[in-house]
């Protein structure tokens, strides 16, 4: 990659401290209920998460990054991103570091009909001190847990995703029902969203894609911590108290980023370089092809048929210009008002993330695999039967970013197929992206994942 553009990275800290360790960049004035805020910028609030869980510092990025296009003018697409892992992974611990600061609005769970209440209990002219949308106007809506969402009856998803959908366009939502018939809001009702949720069944996916998704994700993908570093959680400082030295952290940086930008952000687009732009732009094409929805699948394995109808794939105008707020969002947190390759590695995991994670497990294995695999390798990396390998390499054919062809190796009764990605996504196996992806680990998390 050209010196010119090659992305600074800061150094890995060196701090000799166990991550166990409560860190707090003013120990004197660490009272979490404080309203006068210490003034904190990016580095030394990175020192505090990254001392006290250093694994959650890319998901609290992500998070902070939703504040960040709160400060920039031109921003009116809602940003909507949910972190996903197994249970016990620190997504609420992440959440919970931005709960309560003035710009956001903190609930557990919640139903998208909240948004515009039409509660026959409630009297008409009641009905907008119960409103959630003109409450989280210009403001972060945090949920702590969209899985019972996810996993509601098929009549329930489709109702509860079709509102989502229309809300997270920040164009308002009117509603109309029987009891007390048309009221809601219109014009600029621009927010933020983030969420947090185990992972996501195959059906939320299928739905979204064929509604319109206007949700992104991000995988903490935990790692298994051994014995020792689970026996020393249970005799060390508690996570209680590191989350809220953390919390305090949040609070006070994010003062500071109001404060430092109290009129908010001009920014200029033309400063962005233009090699970062299109890296977005084609983290949009790939995504938009990722996750799009196949409606119809028959499978006849023993004779090795497909059918299927064609797929609906997104255009990728929005995606890009999701991804591109959510990049101007982490660059301003960062103390920058342009992007640079810093903010890459961040939009490359959400692009990877946003899509079903069977494909984008695949796809990771692919371009691991420099673009190629066979069908016997990938059954070996993920573990699974023949039929479901062929399957799951059918699909990425199907949404048009693979070739598949028949192998020298192919049997009657023991199909072997190798799967080549295509060279309009050839970049993912590029240097350039390999360089972000190998960067962004090593800063981040140490390099181990």
């Amino acid at each position: 990659m050209d010196d010119s553009v090659a992305p600074v990275i800061p150094p890995v800290l060196d701090n000799k401290l166990s991550k166990n360790d409560v860190v707090s960049i003013n120990p004197d004035n660490d009272d979490t209920t404080s309203k006068t805020p210490n003034l904190l910028n990016y580095h030394d609030w990175e020192k505090i998460i990254r001392a006290n869980f250093p694994d959650l510092l890319m998901a609290a990025e992500v998070a902070a990054a939703h504040f960040g296009q709160l400060l920039i003018k031109d921003i009116k697409n809602p940003g909507a991103t949910v972190l996903i892992d197994v249970p016990s992974a620190g997504k609420t611990i992440t959440l919970n570091f931005f709960s309560g600061f003035e710009r956001s609005l903190t609930l557990d769970n919640f139903t998208p009909a909240s948004f515009v209440s039409q509660a026959a209990n409630v009297k008409t002219e009641k009905l907008k001190d119960v409103d959630l949308l003109p409450k989280i106007k210009d403001r972060v809506l945090i949920i702590r847990d969209l899985a019972p969402l996810f996993g509601s009856r098929d009549d329930d998803l489709l109702r509860s995703m079709g509102i989502l959908t229309r809300v997270l366009d920040g164009e308002g939502l009117e509603l109309h029902a029987g009891v007390h018939g048309q009221r809601g809001y219109s014009g600029d009702y621009s927010f933020m969203l983030l969420a947090a949720s185990t992972p996501i069944p195959p059906k939320v996916f299928k739905l979204m894609g064929n509604l319109g998704s206007r949700l992104f994700f991000f995988n903490l993908r935990s790692k298994n911590k051994n014995e020792d570093e689970l026996s020393a959680q249970l005799v060390e400082t508690s996570w209680k108290e590191k989350q809220g030295h953390c919390k305090k952290a949040t609070q006070d940086f994010l003062n500071t980023l109001w404060l430092n930008y109290l009129d908010g952000v001009e920014w200029d687009k033309r400063s962005d370089p233009d090699d970062c732009v299109k890296i977005i732009t084609r983290c949009a094409k790939f995504l938009s092809k990722l996750r799009g929805s196949i409606n119809v699948w028959k499978e006849d394995y023993g004779i090795d048929q497909y059918s299927y109808q064609e797929p609906v794939i997104e255009m990728p105008d929005r995606i890009s210009q999701v991804l591109y707020n959510l990049a101007r969002g982490h660059a301003l947190i960062c103390g920058r008002t342009n992007i640079n390759y810093d903010d890459l590695g961040l939009i490359l995991n959400v692009t990877f993330d946003s899509a079903p994670l069977s494909r984008s497990r695949l796809f990771r294995i692919l371009i691991e695999n420099q673009g190629e695999i066979s069908t016997d390798s990938l059954m070996e990396k993920i573990n699974c039967s023949r039929p479901i390998a062929l399957k799951e390499m059918e699909t990425l054919k199907i949404l048009g970013l693979v070739n598949l062809n028949d192998s020298e190796t192919s049997m009657v009764g023991r199909p072997e197929k190798k799967m080549t990605l295509k060279s309009e996504f050839s970049w993912f196996v590029e240097e350039e992206c390999r360089f972000i992806q190998e960067t962004t680990q090593e800063y981040y998390f140490g390099g181990y994942r």
